[in-house]
């Protein structure tokens, strides 16, 4: 509800009471008064019930430390004002409105008005009481809601790993059977050619890495991706001969850092499978530096004149995901794809 609708609602229900008070004493008691008179001391009591409901009862119970002392005396006090208020303010309307009969403040003053007074405060006492239990139950809602939310959250993330992870070991046959098909290849040309078999082998260790870097945990060391890279730019530099040109550098203390597997070196095979790596004046670069808990991994290429394999983009759109579902908010992945030159910059926050 908004706060214009509970004051409309507030001023609704306080003109009912009123209305209702007003025909009460005139029928059944025969009293009136002038409209003055009831506009003054009803704006007293409409006073007194917020007051009473906003400061006095809030503070006893939400900045006290004993609350229920703390608000008889409180109460007790606000009598008291109420009384004298009350008196002064009819003191001043009997010398503007003389009445028919004497002002006296005697006993039978005080315990009329004290009464209406206690009436009032048992208004704001159940009012008060009732808008506390709807905060109440509306705050334990909205932390049911946010609890259920983080487990829902939870749940969706570990459905997503095990599905990854199912989808993964169902695929591991075909590169199984690739992987022995290597050897056997191998183990049938490197006597002819030492060149072929070392490629062959580079190769068969780099599937190893793939099929045994998430069998038993989600990260591997850092140490162990970079081997794989290193290998990857070796086997490159068998395929392409003079006609590769790459600069890999390292900084930092690498050692006893753990990452998500296949990630950094996707990056490299993407900038390998579709960058101009063939011009000394222009080298590609591949760059790690790691510096507290921040690691910051960097690729730059020249463009391709004339693709050689289509650009699908999938390769970047799949560590897109695996990042975002491994490392949520802890990452940032920039791609910078110009005129000339290509560059992938990721940084991780281990």
């Amino acid at each position: 509800m908004t706060k214009r609708a509970m004051i409309l609602r507030h001023i609704l229900v306080w003109l009912i009471f009123i209305s209702y008070e007003m025909a009460y004493i005139k029928f059944m008691v025969g009293i009136t008064a002038t409209l003055f008179h009831y506009t003054v001391f009803y704006a007293l009591n409409i006073c007194l019930f917020y007051f009473n409901a906003y400061v006095i009862l809030d503070f006893s119970f939400f900045k006290t430390d004993r609350p229920y002392l703390n608000a008889i005396c409180l109460t007790v006090v606000e009598i008291m004002v109420y009384l004298a208020i009350k008196y002064g303010l009819d003191y001043l309307l009997s010398k503007m409105f003389p009445p028919s009969v004497k002002l006296i403040f005697g006993k039978l003053y005080i315990l009329t008005n004290v009464w209406r007074c206690i009436y009032f405060i048992g208004f704001s006492i159940a009012y008060w009481s009732m808008r506390y239990m709807v905060m109440f139950k509306e705050k334990n809602h909205l932390m049911e809601t946010e609890q259920l939310k983080h487990i829902t959250d939870k749940l969706e993330l570990e459905n997503k790993y095990i599905s990854a992870e199912n989808a993964y070991l169902q695929n591991q046959i075909s590169p199984h059977l690739l992987f022995n098909s290597l050897n056997f290849i191998y183990n049938a040309i490197h006597k002819l050619s030492e060149r072929a078999g070392k490629g062959i082998m580079l190769l068969a260790d780099i599937m190893r890495y793939s099929l045994v870097s998430s069998e038993d945990n989600r990260t591997v060391p850092l140490k162990k991706e970079l081997e794989q890279i290193e290998k990857l730019i070796e086997l490159s530099r068998l395929r392409f001969k003079e006609e590769f040109f790459i600069r890999f550098k390292k900084k930092g203390k690498l050692a006893g850092t753990q990452i998500l597997p296949m990630t950094l070196i996707t990056l490299v095979e993407n900038m390998i499978k579709h960058g101009d790596l063939g011009d000394a004046r222009h080298p590609a670069l591949v760059s790690l530096e790691q510096k507290d808990d921040i690691l910051v991994f960097k690729t730059i290429n020249r463009k391709r004149i004339g693709r050689i394999h289509p650009k699908s983009g999938l390769g970047l759109r799949n560590i897109k995901k695996r990042l975002m579902n491994y490392y949520q908010n802890q990452y940032a992945l920039e791609i910078l794809d110009k005129d000339d030159d290509f560059s992938v910059m990721l940084i991780l926050h281990l």
